[in-house]
């Protein structure tokens, strides 16, 4: 599990370090949109495959890259207001809401069935616990019955 933060950091580093070179005047704005997309591609990932299951500190760690995350997008707005592409980050968070609608539909999804999950495995333990209680019960009624 831990591989899989350690991931979603590892790629918000990347990512980091891409928006320093964009400051300098060295780099692009393409090259940290697909950091970007990586980072958040995995975040999204992870959040989904080991929803409601993190140990404290995995959920802190999702917690910190979540807050990278945001703060990667205000500085993204910053980048796209000072090179004059003000309506590329318009485009991109209608891309990204799109995407996050769709990301929290299947979230719910999956927590829905992991519950719906557990409430199956529960009833079918106390029928399988009732059912062995019975046949005991029944056995041993018969053995008393054919005792002399």
């Amino acid at each position: 599990m831990i591989g899989e933060v350690v991931a979603v950091l590892s790629a918000l580093k990347a990512l980091n370090d891409g928006i320093a070179t964009v400051k300098e005047g060295k780099g692009n704005l393409d090259s940290i949109l697909g950091n970007w997309a990586e980072a958040d591609e995995k975040y999204n990932d992870v959040e989904k495959a080991k929803a409601g299951k993190l140990g404290y500190k995995d959920a802190l760690k999702m917690e910190s890259a979540k807050r990278q995350l945001a703060n990667f997008d205000r500085q993204l707005a910053d980048i796209c207001i000072m090179q004059g592409q003000a309506d590329l980050y318009t485009a991109i968070k209608s891309r990204i809401a799109e995407s996050k609608y769709q990301h929290e539909k299947e979230l719910r999804i999956i927590k829905k069935r992991r519950a719906e999950f557990k409430k199956t495995m529960n009833l079918v333990g106390t029928v399988v616990f009732a059912w062995a209680c019975f046949m005991v019960f029944l056995v041993a009624g018969i053995w008393m019955y054919k005792q002399p």
